[in-house]
């Protein structure tokens, strides 16, 4: 991984801060992965325009040294980081310490306000995360990895999917596959909802028994070394409605569209649009009620988006999801979804599990 490199760009753009503050403490866990190589689950990053340190205590020491090379490490006694921040600054002759507005508790924020003084604590909002939305070499690399471990995961469990199965069971059998093929966890709860229930979005795995003429939607991910993969399929048990089947056909199509747009450069907005014209028009448009898609990496909602709210260009190197879906009670729901990777002359598609109407 380029960590030396990400920490360059993080310090040039701390430089272009000018004297807005002297250092920016970094508390997220992934962004705190992203720019030094961490893995532990208790450390701090404090980083100024030449400096780097990474605060840990006796737990964590050794990996921090053996995982974050290009950065000095301050070792802590334990639940004392406030003191030991506020002692870092003043050994550096920092006086203005910025912060992670989303990321630091306000508990920790109160203990340093008291060595600080609330005017000498700035916070500031998507530095790291500006960084993290382009994705390397490395990082797609690991990203399509863990994709390909969803799809694998996804043939099991078309081979034994059957009616009389609950989903807690096929999520099971789903997580168990995804275990197998490498995967160290899932990046989200898995989402399998069936029959009514598949008219909700996020209806993760209940005892509900999965029954003939039910739609079954599948929304699942897993984490590979550290970065997130994220799929939804839906396919038909037993015979179906024709109602069934259009709504499957025109979500479809929908997704086939706006893959059709998805290139560097593309504004979040105008795709969201799109495919909302697209339900609009066949008159299912209120039944779209989320965001076409996220950008996936070392968390699993990551920006930008594919949405109303994102009105610049979006970059090449974007890894980002495509998923549209239609919830209609009555009928059922319906989302498909791919995770890709945005270039300069259109994308990569990161998933292969087929999207044509499967019935087992």
């Amino acid at each position: 991984m380029q960590y030396e490199a990400r920490l360059k760009r993080f310090q040039a753009w701390l430089a272009d801060q000018g004297d807005a503050y002297d250092a920016i403490l970094i508390s997220d866990r992934s962004n705190i992965r992203y720019l030094s190589g961490f893995t532990g689950t208790f450390a701090y990053l404090v980083i100024s325009k030449n400096r780097a340190f990474i605060l840990t205590d006796s737990r964590y020491t050794l990996q921090a040294r053996q995982q974050s090379t290009y950065f000095t490490l301050v070792k802590l006694e334990r639940y004392t980081p406030p003191a030991s921040i506020a002692k870092l600054c003043e050994q550096q002759d920092w006086s203005v310490l910025a912060f992670e507005r989303k990321a630091l508790s306000f508990d920790l924020y109160d203990k340093l306000k008291s060595y600080f003084g609330r005017v000498n604590l700035i916070p500031v909002e998507g530095a790291v995360e500006k960084l993290r939305a382009v994705k390397d070499a490395d990082e797609i690399e690991l990203i399509r990895t863990a994709e390909h471990i969803g799809d694998k995961a996804f043939e099991h469990v078309l081979s034994i999917l059957r009616p009389g199965m609950t989903e807690r069971e096929v999520a099971f059998e789903l997580e168990l596959a995804m275990r197998r093929e490498g995967a160290s966890g899932l990046s989200f709860e898995t989402i399998v909802a069936s029959g009514v229930r598949s008219a909700m979005p996020h209806g993760v795995a209940s005892d509900k028994v999965i029954e003939n003429g039910d739609l079954v939607v599948f929304d699942f991910g897993c984490v590979y070394q550290g970065y997130c993969s994220d799929m939804t399929r839906t396919i038909g048990v037993g015979e179906l409605s024709e109602a069934q089947k259009d709504l499957y056909n025109l979500v479809l199509k929908a997704q086939t569209s706006a893959l059709k747009m998805a290139k560097a450069g593309v504004v979040g907005e105008k795709m969201q649009d799109h495919v909302q014209a697209i339900f609009d028009k066949a008159g299912f448009g209120s039944y779209f009620g989320h965001g076409l898609g996220h950008s996936v990496g070392l968390d699993i909602h990551e920006e930008p988006r594919f949405s109303r709210n994102v009105k610049e260009k979006i970059p090449a190197g974007t890894v980002i999801s495509v998923e549209p879906g239609l919830y209609v009670p009555g009928i059922g729901g319906v989302r498909i979804e791919d995770l890709i990777v945005l270039t300069e002359g259109g994308h990569e598609n990161l998933a292969t599990s087929p999207k044509s109407l499967l019935i087992v």
